[in-house]
């Protein structure tokens, strides 16, 4: 998967020149890691995750949902596993697994299916139910559209709530600057 992971990247930064710098950690550590560590668990350095904001088009809202360990509301992902054949994939399956929600419309933004519209590199402090040390993520972060708000239904190991939110909610919540302004562009939100 690593070599699959630098080609989507060296696309992404096509799309995205000006995130090279940003990019530099992620891509130090690509280096530094063969395929297996870099989407295994236990390797603290970090690991690759893949995630999907869901937005409702006709209601033009967010899905985000509480998260238990990280006792805030986020938009749903997790960790990559070996049998997923690549991060778009791995979000995909984790939106379905967390939400329940099937009928999801990847927003493309390169002739490649597979190049998200952010990797964000984020760290994950100490996680007290699974007793993980704090780690970094480096975060494949896909946008999903379905046409009207769906029922939900949370695996609720992990996440106690739900909640659809404008633009100017998710700012609130998620904070991550880059990503919500390529979103609000590529959405066109009114």
């Amino acid at each position: 998967m690593k070599n699959q992971i630098l080609e989507i990247l060296e696309e992404y930064l096509k799309i995205f020149p000006e995130e090279k710098e940003r990019q530099h950690p992620f891509l130090e550590f690509l280096k530094d890691h063969d395929s297996n560590e870099i989407i295994d668990w236990n390797n603290f350095d970090g690991h690759v995750v893949a995630s999907g904001f869901v937005y409702a088009k006709k209601e033009q809202l967010f899905l985000v949902l509480y998260h238990k360990d990280m006792k805030c509301f986020l938009y749903p992902g997790g960790h990559v596993n070996s049998d997923d054949k690549n991060p778009l994939e791995a979000a995909r399956r984790e939106v379905e697994e967390e939400t329940g929600i099937l009928d999801l419309e990847e927003v493309k933004i390169s002739s490649s299916e597979f190049v998200p519209i952010d990797i964000d590199t984020h760290s994950i402090p100490y996680n007290e139910r699974l007793n993980l040390k704090e780690h970094t993520h480096f975060d494949f972060r896909y946008l999903f559209t379905i046409d009207e708000i769906a029922k939900v239904h949370m695996d609720t190991d992990e996440l106690s709530e739900y909640q659809w939110v404008n633009m100017e909610e998710l700012k609130k919540n998620i904070g991550n600057q880059v990503v919500l302004d390529k979103m609000d562009r590529i959405l066109n939100i009114k």
